[in-house]
């Protein structure tokens, strides 16, 4: 793995909001949020992992998706993310080193 990504994913790869800015060019449109399957959820990181970090994902995968309780997972190379629905209702992307 790449120490200076890995630093970024550290320094940077919490709390990212998903809102109209962050998606725009993602084919994931921004009113499928709440609805997303696990893929989607995987086109979604793989897409604001591009934007942060200026990476190209070679691989991503959705492992789990549950809309109802507002939490997706999985895998965006060798990261794991998370997508969270916060107290505010904001969907919130984590990375963090798969590890």
């Amino acid at each position: 793995m790449d120490d200076a990504l890995l630093a970024l994913v550290e320094d940077l790869g919490s709390g990212n909001v998903l809102d109209a800015e962050t998606l725009e060019g993602c084919t994931v449109e921004p009113h499928e949020l709440d609805e997303m399957d696990e893929d989607q959820a995987a086109i979604v990181a793989a897409h604001v992992f591009e934007q942060l970090f200026d990476h190209d994902v070679s691989q991503q995968r959705g492992e789990s998706a549950d809309p109802e309780e507002g939490v997706w997972s999985g895998t965006v190379d060798s990261f794991k993310f998370t997508i969270e629905r916060d107290d505010a209702g904001d969907l919130v992307l984590n990375f963090s080193s798969g590890d």
